[in-house]
């Protein structure tokens, strides 16, 4: 009998089949696609460094930069260039840095009058109570604390670029929790977030966050962790049942029409939700988690976009832009890839990355690449100033690309939770469970590695 036995082979899965490994344990990983990582992989033609999924990792804590190092992949690190520093937000149709202080803030084109107030007022409102707390969105949180300016040109693009979501659907307590909790703990936002930092600093915790990358692209990351778990990896490998018998489960899994079984005292689950209710349970578990919500995931679309640098006329110094859905521009944002790092264009090129559809566009889940293309070129002439045809193009779609924290997620992990609290050895992770961002996910497979 194994260890344990991980469903998925995302980041998450990956982490935690290697640390179990790491850790002397009998392990197994199985992952549907002929390809570790889920949708973190990189590709490499025509001089681009292309990112088919995240573009960046933003390093939650020191654990994460030291898992880095003893993958032996510290030289492989890339620090985001000082060019992009900025960050842009669309407003009348132009692209304007984001405020990178409070004073900037108050001086900033970006917010009006009213909003400025809202910003400066926001210590001085009172707190809802915890009942109302409970299932409030991420927009009334943020109309109630700061006002809807705030809202319109700072939370909501926000929100499209990090969940391709609405603010007015995701609940605040499990989209943005450190949000809640700075109000909880300080009373404001601002006045919590200065006590959070401080504490950190008190008990030696305080850690910079910073946005990294690797030479080869981020996919080296799962690739690395694939290749130490070796053997014990089965890629194009379907899990179709999972049963619970004689204290231990037993896992039987379909690989190029071959159908393989295991048991294990452990099973850890690093699926999104729509692929852990496909699986055949046992009972009762097969029934409790079709009782439970089913999470959304819209699909979204993401063009790499390769020009001669004298096509752009912006400077194109910064992360990349966002558009706030009031405004009239289709694709959710940009990314100004080569501005980031190193390498990702040849010389005297530039790429960027155009993201569309998400819960504000469903109607561009299943559009042409033609159409895509087309908005993504029409946008950026008005945004960026382009001229010409891109002289490379490359596209990913996921159609069910971002779990969407709404009113559906509490219920769901709730029913996940009892299900482990009856179940001895069922965990469940993921992005599902722990967070949408590649760190959390990191960190979710770190959790389930630690329960071995």
């Amino acid at each position: 009998m194994q260890d344990a036995i991980v469903l998925g082979g995302g980041i998450s899965g990956l982490t935690a089949g290697y640390l179990a490994q790491e850790k002397g344990y009998d392990v197994t990983v199985i992952e549907k696609k002929t390809t570790p990582g889920g949708p973190i992989s990189s590709i490499r033609e025509q001089g681009y460094l292309v990112e088919t999924g995240p573009n960046s990792l933003l390093l939650p804590d020191r654990w994460v930069e030291s898992l880095i190092q003893v993958l032996g992949l510290e030289d492989e690190l890339q620090e985001t260039r000082a060019i992009a520093s900025k960050r842009y937000i669309v407003k009348n149709g132009r692209p304007i840095p984001v405020p990178a202080s409070p004073l900037q803030a108050i001086t900033n084109p970006l917010f009006s009058l009213g909003g400025k107030l809202g910003f400066l007022l926001e210590p001085f409102r009172k707190q809802i109570s915890e009942e109302e707390a409970e299932n409030e969105t991420v927009a009334d949180f943020v109309s109630r604390r700061m006002g809807p300016d705030f809202l319109d040109y700072a939370i909501d693009p926000f929100v499209s670029g990090i969940y391709a979501g609405d603010p007015h659907k995701l609940i605040l307590q499990h989209a943005f929790p450190l949000m809640r909790g700075f109000e909880k703990d300080g009373g404001s936002i601002i006045k919590g977030a200065i006590k959070h930092k401080r504490r950190q600093k008190r008990e030696g915790t305080a850690y910079k966050k910073r946005s990294v990358s690797f030479k080869t692209g981020l996919g080296i990351l799962p690739k690395t962790l694939a290749r130490k778990l070796g053997n014990r990896l089965w890629l194009g490998s379907q899990v179709t049942s999972v049963r619970r018998e004689n204290d231990a489960w037993r896992v039987s899994w379909i690989k190029e029409g071959e159908t393989f079984e295991a048991n294990a005292k452990r099973i850890f689950v690093c699926l999104p939700s729509y692929a852990i209710k496909q699986i055949d349970w046992s009972q009762p578990i097969a029934e409790r988690l079709h009782t439970a919500p089913d999470l959304i995931y819209p699909a979204v679309h993401s063009l790499a976009l390769g020009f001669k640098r004298d096509q752009i006329e912006h400077a194109l110094d910064g992360f990349g832009m966002l558009v706030p859905s009031k405004e009239s521009p289709d694709i959710l944002g940009a990314l100004f890839s080569s501005s980031l790092y190193e390498g990702r264009a040849p010389e005297d090129h530039c790429l960027i990355t155009v993201m569309l559809g998400g819960i504000q566009h469903p109607e561009l889940g299943e559009a042409k690449h033609e159409q895509l293309l087309g908005i993504a070129l029409r946008d950026l002439e008005k945004l960026v100033g382009l001229k010409g045809d891109p002289c490379y193009i490359h596209r990913s779609s996921w159609p069910q690309a971002i779990p969407q924290y709404t009113a559906e997620f509490g219920p769901w992990k709730n029913a996940l939770k009892s299900l482990e609290a009856e179940f001895d050895g069922l965990h469940f992770g993921g992005n599902c469970v722990d967070g949408i961002a590649m760190g959390a996910s990191i960190l979710s497979g770190k959790r389930l590695a630690a329960c071995t």
